[in-house]
């Protein structure tokens, strides 16, 4: 295998990493104690709800995060209350070390001030100390705000889109829909962006959407262009709470677009908001040569 992943252990507990970009008062440092681990189980159920039946339970966390090179990773407040959590399995792919992050969870009170970017950051870094130089993931490609985080933000790129990768959950976060999905990944070794990633489209572009509008520019499906948009809704929740057909329909186009976009050799540069309509749009540029 490529990398070594020995300094497993001292990672494990190691001090509290200093992330910028996050509220003062919240440092991340490695979980390592049952009771933590137990903390992270209820703050599954507080994120995705106590319905939810696919809950990581504290006995696997701690042995594969303590044993065989996972990653648990806390918020804390300077009153050590755990506010939020990542948690991710290392593996292998072919003869490369390789990490793919599970979960990812911050308290509802303590949302929108970072903790999840502090969270990314700080994995990658423990990562990299680990050799580990590949890390994937999901998220909803409707969330707008997740694909901001990740794309522009965090500068992952999208290797794939997975229909119904965890099918029909009980979380109301999924709210009993297709949990389709795009997969991105980062390497470890690359700089994460100082500001956001993305160079928006100089003019407006022909866009796959579910619904067109006046001024739009239709995709011509027999001449591709170099790019396009895809829009997501940009309050997807909003949608799902008061029109559960358009969701649904959000979904389905969605998947389509994309599906369609990376068959044709389509790269994902990042997510962009018109600052005027406030519509929500992936940019979209085919790699060339395809």
């Amino acid at each position: 295998m490529k990398q070594d992943v020995s300094r497993q252990a001292s990672a494990n507990t190691a001090p509290a990493l200093l992330i910028e970009h996050g509220p003062p008062e919240v440092h991340i440092r490695p979980i390592t104690s049952l009771t933590e681990f137990r903390a992270c189980v209820e703050l599954q159920a507080e994120v995705w709800g106590p319905e939810y039946t696919d809950v990581v339970p504290a006995s696997l966390m701690q042995v594969v995060t303590m044993h065989v090179g996972a990653v648990a990773l806390g918020a804390f407040t300077a009153t050590d209350e755990l506010v939020g959590f990542l948690f991710g399995l290392t593996g292998v792919d072919g003869d490369e070390i390789v990490h793919w992050s599970h979960m990812l969870g911050v308290r509802h009170a303590a949302r929108n001030l970072g903790i999840g970017r502090m969270l990314k950051e700080a994995q990658r870094a423990a990562l990299a100390e680990r050799g580990v130089h590949r890390i994937s993931w999901t998220f909803d490609p409707l969330v707008a705000k997740n694909a901001y985080l990740n794309l522009n933000r965090l500068g992952a790129r999208v290797v794939a889109y997975m229909p119904n990768v965890y099918g029909t959950t009980t979380s109301p976060l999924h709210y009993g829909i297709a949990t389709d999905r795009l997969v991105v990944t980062e390497d470890t070794r690359a700089a994460a962006p100082t500001e956001d990633a993305l160079v928006a489209a100089p003019i407006r572009l022909p866009v796959l959407t579910r619904e067109m509008q006046d001024g739009d520019v239709a995709v011509q499906v027999s001449a591709p262009p170099p790019e396009l948009w895809i829009e997501i809704p940009t309050d997807i929740r909003h949608v799902f709470e008061h029109a559960q057909t358009a969701a649904v329909a959000w979904r389905e186009s969605v998947r389509a677009h994309f599906q369609w976009a990376l068959g044709l050799g389509y790269e994902v540069t990042g997510l962009q908001r018109d600052p005027v309509t406030s519509r929500s749009f992936y940019l979209l540029r085919r790699k060339e040569g395809v």
